[in-house]
């Protein structure tokens, strides 16, 4: 379990690396739509919905249509899900808080979070990154990935482990809203 969690830790830290090197090596000569793009800032909060490209079908097919609040500040991202069951009824909750870390390099994000925990199943360890590029200063385009490995529960059985992908448009809101 942490030999996985180690493994994981350090291929976000080389994509983080990579994109760091990247984002220098493929610089852009300055204009005036790139320059406001690439001054335009992260923090505040943004919401959209999650529309996902895979599911494992371990829950509700209207599970997939996530809709989530990121509340960047600076390095820290606070997530916020909120998910519609079958009966219409939506059930809000916050995502491992104070957990996730922001990494940007001009105008491209990630915010990850690796925790781990105990339930009635056992042992979990469980991945999030939202991968994000402005597509202007108040619109961009997220794609989303959540990995949980269940890892006393039998390989062979349901929800031992699994990942869940999606993509979806945010908005940033504005105060009051």
């Amino acid at each position: 379990m942490i030999a996985l969690a180690r493994t994981l830790l350090r291929t976000f830290a080389l994509v983080t690396l990579a994109l760091l090197f990247l984002g220098s090596a493929n610089a852009q000569p300055p204009g005036p739509i790139g320059e406001k793009l690439r001054a335009a800032p992260y923090d505040g909060k943004w919401t959209g919905v999650v529309n996902c490209l895979y599911d494992p079908g371990l829950w509700p097919a209207d599970e997939c249509e996530v809709r989530f609040t990121l509340d960047i500040r600076g390095p820290l991202v606070l997530v916020e899900q909120i998910i519609r069951s079958k009966k219409g009824e939506e059930i809000k909750s916050n995502i491992n808080p104070g957990r996730f870390t922001f990494v940007r390099v001009s105008t491209n994000a990630i915010a990850m979070s690796i925790n781990a925990g105990k339930d009635e199943d056992g042992l979990w360890v469980e991945t999030w990154a939202f991968a994000m590029t402005l597509t202007d200063p108040d619109h961009m385009l997220v794609h989303w990935t959540r990995v949980v490995n269940n890892t006393d529960m039998p390989r062979e059985q349901k929800g031992s482990k699994f990942s869940s992908t999606g993509m979806g448009e945010f908005a940033r809101m504005r105060p009051g809203i």
